[in-house]
């Protein structure tokens, strides 16, 4: 029997005629869902309520955890007594993510009916646990995850018979409760994150192993940072860009008690090699019968060796083959320093072959279609399609834009404080008596920085503002789900800022100064705010791509009987904790949905999700737009095509960017340094181009039309490259002009080296202007 006499009691009185005291134990959930908007994790708790069975709204007593931070995947393992009795009560469980400044946002729930088989708790006996899904308060809560815990009746004075032990297992069994040992939660408590690399699976038989990617293996023990060589293990071949090492024959090689240099019988060398003659191998070979090294030494019959560019393979002579595959490890051996350079990107597409030349440059030959390329087909991407149409309504457009009034000035001058510049930027543009000023030319100034804006301030002055006033840090705008990072207006703005409606008109004035003065932001919005810009009706298929959870309810409905589901013309919301009920249509509580009405039912509610909750504030950012531009004049575009009007081409295709560059000073397509260039842009990874992309021109976005439209200060102005100083110099960017001045460095090593240490400090050295 547990002793009581120390633990809390939650619950009836013990008066109470039926009463039994049942130990609850909250172990863990497991994969929450994220509220934390800033992408943060949550900080979790469950609360435990005894409730009337007959009437939910009668709470007998309450019990809660202690909170875990910072994760989505709480461990409370926590005991609670509650004295119940199971033909009255029920447990409501309900977990919240705590929030210090509002109320506690609530993450699911899950109802127990105290009446189905709850087995005794024994000293015998081992508590079983039950898994339960989390469930909703309302249709417009997102909620996921499970949580586990165990419960058991605690036993009157004296132990259980052997019989009644074996009841409690069938009963327990029964009820869908397993077995947990106390031992099992502390070891899974302790359990330490998986190495990088490696993921937690599970089998059909709902057995667990664990998948190296980084040797295409698999496992069923947990990795502890050293390797498992365990027969279990279920290995792959690493797949070469041409062919396998494992292809050669080991008889053609010649060896020695030294070192002696042989070459493939195929004349190809080692298969995955880049080379584009042949790779000779280098083997080496102890004096005993296997080689050894750090790793101690190699199993009898087998030999290590080496290929010219410095990889190390293994062969087995006693099946005469060779392979990369350490037979110690089970994993094959790195790659050397070149060439891990070259195939960080995957193998090549088919038909494809890379070649290096003496001079160390390497190029790309596409057998298909019998070219030959410097651009690595892996990174270049897809082409940009040219969009005749879009171009046609643009150049429509820019034609017919009103200009200024003549009264207000050739330009307008913002100052701007680059450590406040949300709230400098909102002063300036709103501080303007005649917003016609504004469609004046922009001469931005940061304050405490030397610059000329001949286009690139004003450039980047868009750029980093949309950063900030579109952040959904600031309480206006929120992200449209968790797995997607579109934007919406936030409905509950007012909480987060009193003057909200100023700031959306001043959103307004920015979203259609930037149209006008053909610049970017880095914005992306939902497909129905694009809509009501251009006045457009919203659909259920535009929620789709909003919240599919959400979409996937109300297809439902179209697509069934609404009857059974007990649906009336309202919904619920929860606002801070809170939950709301809004109806639709007058006295809309008392109309049920059916069968003919389901459709209207649809309407009202794609209506009230996205434009009645936030009909003020779109108004207000309407309205600032049209201080600037009629909306009229972009109703040429269609949704699509105003999100590229307002944040341009997402996309960098290296071989756009390669075919519309000048080249300036003496450098042309041919010199060693541009291919050296090229081959570094290459190289870098997706973030990386795009920082590279703002260090030269001001922005990270593109034109529709790609690289062919880049603008400049003046005009139509390609991306630029200008052979400038020496090569103690760091390279220097004109944002201005799209202009990169590049020293003629001595080696690849240098020039990639000295790009990324410009991109860096570019804001603590004057090689931006």
């Amino acid at each position: 029997m547990s002793d009581t006499s120390r633990e809390k009691i939650y619950g009836v009185d013990a008066s109470e005629r039926n009463a039994r005291l049942l130990r609850v134990k909250i172990l863990r959930a497991v994969d929450l869902q994220r509220r934390d908007f800033l992408g943060g994790s949550g900080d979790p708790y469950v609360k435990i309520s005894l409730q009337v069975r007959d009437n939910r709204n009668v709470t007998i007593d309450i019990a809660r955890t202690r909170t875990v931070p910072k994760t989505l995947n709480p461990l409370w393992n926590q005991d609670f007594i509650f004295r119940v009795d199971p033909s009255k009560h029920r447990l409501q469980f309900e977990i919240y993510d705590q929030n210090k400044l509002t109320k506690d946002e609530f993450l699911g729930m899950f109802l127990v009916d105290l009446t189905m088989n709850i087995p005794y708790e024994s000293a015998e006996q081992a508590m079983l646990t039950k898994d339960f899904s989390l469930t909703k308060r309302s249709i417009l809560q997102r909620v996921r995850g499970t949580a586990t815990i165990g419960l058991a009746y605690m036993n009157s004075p004296g132990t259980l018979t052997h019989a009644e032990s074996s009841e409690i297992e069938t009963n327990g069994s029964e009820s869908g409760f397993e077995i947990i040992h106390h031992r099992d939660v502390s070891q899974t408590l302790n359990e330490t994150p998986l190495p990088p690399g490696w993921e937690e699976r599970k089998d059909g038989h709902g057995r667990t192993y664990y998948v190296d990617h980084n040797s295409r293996t698999t496992t069923w023990h947990r990795p502890t940072g050293q390797t498992t060589t365990d027969s279990s293990q279920r290995t792959q071949q690493p797949v070469g860009d041409r062919r396998q090492v494992d292809d050669i024959d080991g008889s053609n090689s010649q060896t020695s008690s030294s070192r002696t240099v042989t070459n493939s019988s195929r004349g190809g060398g080692v298969a995955g090699s880049d080379g584009g003659g042949g790779a000779s191998i280098v083997s080496t070979t102890a004096a005993g019968s296997n080689a050894s090294d750090d790793l101690g030494p190699l199993p009898p019959g087998w030999q290590l060796s080496r290929t010219d560019n410095e990889r190390v393979f293994f062969i087995d002579h006693i099946n005469k083959r060779t392979t990369w595959i350490d037979p110690r490890t089970g994993k094959p051996s790195p790659l050397p320093a070149a060439q891990r350079e070259l195939n960080q990107n995957g193998p090549l597409p088919e038909q494809w072959e890379v070649r290096t030349l003496p001079d160390g440059r390497v190029y790309y030959i596409d057998h298909l279609n019998k070219t030959t390329t410097w651009t690595d087909p892996r990174i270049a991407g897809p082409t940009v399609p040219y969009s005749r149409d879009y171009e046609a309504k643009y150049r429509q457009f820019r034609r017919y834009l009103p200009r200024p009034r003549s009264n207000v000035g050739n330009q307008v001058e913002l100052h701007i404080n680059r450590k406040d510049i949300m709230e400098t930027s909102f002063r300036a543009v709103m501080g303007a008596r005649d917003p016609e000023v504004l469609k004046a030319r922009l001469w931005v100034v940061f304050d405490g920085e030397r610059g000329l804006d001949y286009g690139g301030l004003s450039r980047e002055w868009f750029l980093v503002l949309s950063r900030e006033v579109f952040n959904p840090y600031y309480g206006l705008f929120e992200y449209s789900a968790i797995d997607n990072y579109t934007l919406q207006v936030n409905p509950l703005s007012g909480i987060f800022n009193e003057e909200h409606i100023k700031y959306f008109r001043f959103i307004g004035r920015i979203i259609a100064m930037a149209i006008y003065h053909g610049k970017l932001l880095e914005a992306f919005f939902i497909r129905p705010f694009y809509k009501m810009l251009l006045s457009k009706p919203i659909t259920l298929a535009d929620m789709e791509s909003v919240d599919r959870e959400y979409y996937q309810s109300l297809k439902y409905i179209i697509d069934n009987d609404p009857a059974d589901l007990d649906l009336y013309f309202v919904v619920s919301e929860e606002i801070l904790g809170e939950l709301r009920e809004h109806e639709l249509k007058p006295d809309g509580q008392h109309i049920q949905v059916t069968d003919a009405n389901k459709q209207e039912y649809i309407d009202l509610v794609i209506n009230y999700r996205f434009v009645q909750r936030i009909a003020t504030q779109m108004n207000a950012l309407k309205q600032g737009f049209q201080d600037i531009l009629s909306l009229d004049t972009i109703k040429m575009f269609d949704e699509k095509e105003v999100e590229l009007l307002i944040s341009g081409l997402g996309e960098i295709n290296v071989n756009d960017w390669r075919t519309y560059t000048m080249y300036k000073g003496g450098y042309t397509p041919d010199n060693v340094v541009i291919q050296w260039f090229w081959k570094a842009i290459g190289s870098f990874n997706m973030e990386e181009r795009t920082r590279f992309l703002q260090f030269v021109t001001g922005t990270s976005r593109l034109p529709m039309n790609g690289f062919r439209e880049l603008w400049g200060s003046s005009g139509p102005q390609l991306f630029t490259i200008e052979r400038w100083g020496d090569r103690t110099k760091l390279p220097r960017a004109h944002t201005c002009f799209n202009r990169i001045d590049l020293p003629p460095y001595e080696s690849y090593q240098e020039l990639r080296q000295k790009l990324v240490q410009a991109m860096e400090m570019s804001e603590a050295f004057e090689g931006v202007d």
